[in-house]
């Protein structure tokens, strides 16, 4: 049996890439250094999970996803080009989240811009926080 978190990740991978606005983005390890020769590119992950017990039966699932998209651009917009992906990320996702896996609750809760230079090239990276709430039966 699959593990929630990998069902998340994979749907979420999905996702982005079945949007057109992302057809040209590569996919790389979330940990991975980012630079000039990887960009367009993006990331998934599900780093840290609270988790509480309602029951004998039930315990409540708080998992945080994040999205991560780095582009090129210039220092003139590349902030704005970074708002404008992370307004497509977070309608794909919190749409897309809650109709194909069932998640009663999926928020966004922040989002980061980081701009920044790799040589003389301006790369931007959006970064998109989300939780997902799920509620899993003991057995």
């Amino acid at each position: 049996m699959t593990h929630y978190r990998s069902a998340l990740r994979a749907v979420t991978k999905d996702l982005i890439e079945a949007s057109p606005a992302f057809a040209a983005y590569t996919k790389v390890l979330a940990a991975a250094r980012v630079d000039s020769a990887t960009v367009p590119c993006w990331s998934v992950s599900t780093p840290s999970e609270d988790e509480t017990v309602d029951s004998d039966t039930l315990r409540t699932a708080r998992t945080d996803l994040v999205v991560a998209l780095s582009v090129s651009g210039n220092a003139d917009d590349i902030e704005d080009i970074l708002d404008t992906l992370g307004g497509v990320i977070r309608a794909t996702i919190l749409d897309g989240l809650s109709e194909q896996t069932g998640a009663q609750n999926v928020q966004l809760k922040r989002t980061e811009i980081k701009p920044g230079q790799d040589g003389k090239a301006v790369i931007g990276t959006v970064m998109t926080l989300f939780e997902v709430v799920g509620y899993i039966q003991k057995t």
